[in-house]
């Protein structure tokens, strides 16, 4: 068996390039690339550096908030003011915009509460509400630059990545550590 043969052109990848490469086709395959993040390869404009990150910790914790709720009573966890934050943060990063209704269906609250707190959010700057461009029965509520810089300040503050959520101690063996420090004073 002979091996392949390359391009005398061919050029070879450190181990740092070919973890780039293996990252953005992360991306690519879970369709978290927009056009603008491909400006690194010459295409238009970027998107803030790390930012794909932070929406990945958004998506993260909302999927764990479903999950969650798919075990027990969702009333016992209710935050649909941050549930709403999250789906429009994540929203406004694929370019999309969300209406009302689709809002309430996504964060599964009666609609009387998601429009209290869709009034609470846009009092404190964090979303708009606006007419549908083509369809005057519909809202359409995006998050505002506040609410993005907000949520990507809280990201950026907590300072963990998706990687880094899956090496952190279960609360179990935090206890048993807690324990055995406490047996050996």
């Amino acid at each position: 068996m002979s091996l392949p043969s390359f391009p005398q052109d061919a050029v070879e990848l450190s181990a740092a390039d070919a973890q780039e490469i293996a990252r953005l086709l992360g991306l690519l395959l879970r369709r978290q690339v927009v056009p603008s993040d491909l400006s690194a390869l010459g295409f238009g404009h970027q998107k803030p550096s790390g930012r794909s990150e932070l929406i990945e910790m958004a998506g993260m914790l909302l999927s764990e908030s479903r999950r969650r709720s798919e075990h027990l009573n969702p009333v016992m966890f209710g935050e649909p003011a941050w549930e709403m934050l999250l789906v429009l943060y994540i929203s406004d990063f694929e370019g999309c915009s969300e209406t009302i209704g689709k809002l309430v269906r996504s964060i599964g609250v009666p609609q009387t509460t998601a429009l209290r707190w869709i009034d609470y959010l846009e009092k404190e700057r964090l979303i708009t509400r606006e007419a549908h461009p083509r369809d005057r029965r519909t809202v359409v509520i995006e998050i505002t630059e506040k609410g993005r810089e907000k949520l990507d300040a809280y990201f950026l503050a907590g300072r963990f990545s998706s990687s880094s959520l899956s090496r952190l101690p279960s609360w179990s063996g935090e206890r048993r550590a807690h324990e055995e420090q406490s047996q050996t004073k």
